[in-house]
């Protein structure tokens, strides 16, 4: 649910070179060396049971520890499919899902049923069904209202008795 940005300038060595987009948990190969996204090499070896670079039968796989590589890779810095906000390094992508991308469709926090972005939620509210503490400006001015008009109608006929 993102696009790199500027993904012609990241650095081809945290790319994987059967998918040729940057590494997602990223997986060497322990014969040659080179590093696939985790995905990718096991697609691979369904229908291939070789590394696709050295062509090793049989060849071991195991996940790259390199603290290095996994910071550069979170560092890339990604655009928001939905939102169009570009400010988010990788590693931050699914918090800005999670709390706070307003065109994220998230339900409705009474359990009402509603489903919508995140940036329409606060004015259903308003107008929820379930909501435990519906607008409580609107309830306040009716009460005020009333309490304007009872006291106008008291005067009002108070007079019209004298």
């Amino acid at each position: 649910m993102f696009k790199y940005v500027n993904e012609d300038q990241i650095d081809i060595e945290l790319k994987c070179t059967i998918c040729d987009e940057p590494f997602e948990a990223p997986m060497n190969c322990a014969t040659c060396g080179n590093t696939y996204c985790k995905s990718c090499i096991l697609k691979w070896l369904e229908k291939q049971a070789s590394c696709p670079s050295c062509r090793q039968t049989g060849a071991a796989f195991q996940p790259v520890i390199s603290r290095v590589v996994r910071n550069q890779l979170n560092r890339l810095l990604v655009q928001c499919a939905l939102c169009k906000y570009t400010g988010i390094q990788r590693s931050n992508f699914n918090d800005h899902i999670s709390g706070t991308c307003p065109k994220y469709i998230i339900k409705c926090s009474n359990n009402c049923g509603w489903k919508g972005v995140r940036e329409s939620h606060q004015q259903h509210l308003i107008t929820c069904r379930q909501n435990p503490f519906p607008n409580s400006l609107s309830k306040f001015s009716n009460i005020v209202f009333i309490l304007i008009l009872s006291t106008l109608l008291y005067w009002i006929f108070r007079r019209s008795d004298k």
